[in-house]
């Protein structure tokens, strides 16, 4: 049984919190492309080199609003980070 697109990206989002790189590399796909205000359309490599390393600080993610539509998520998020 497959799991829906809002089940993958909590998922993804939990895999962050417990800091499982091997988890998050099984949901997110070869084609993946990840774009925010900082990235535009960033392909899977550079969002592991780029993105993974901030996991370390992070503590929690409230997902604010999630949306699917075809093969397309739309995720609205605040991160909780340590306190350094």
């Amino acid at each position: 049984m497959s799991r829906s697109s809002t089940e993958v990206v909590r998922a993804y989002f939990q895999a962050y919190t417990d800091k499982d790189r091997a988890a998050i590399e099984d949901l997110v796909a070869d084609k993946f492309h990840f774009t925010s205000q900082n990235d535009n359309r960033i392909d899977r490599k550079t969002y592991f080199e780029k993105c993974w390393p901030n996991s370390e600080r992070m503590v929690a993610i409230d997902v604010k609003r999630l949306v699917a539509e075809s093969d397309q998520v739309f995720v609205v998020y605040e991160i909780s980070n340590e306190e350094r």
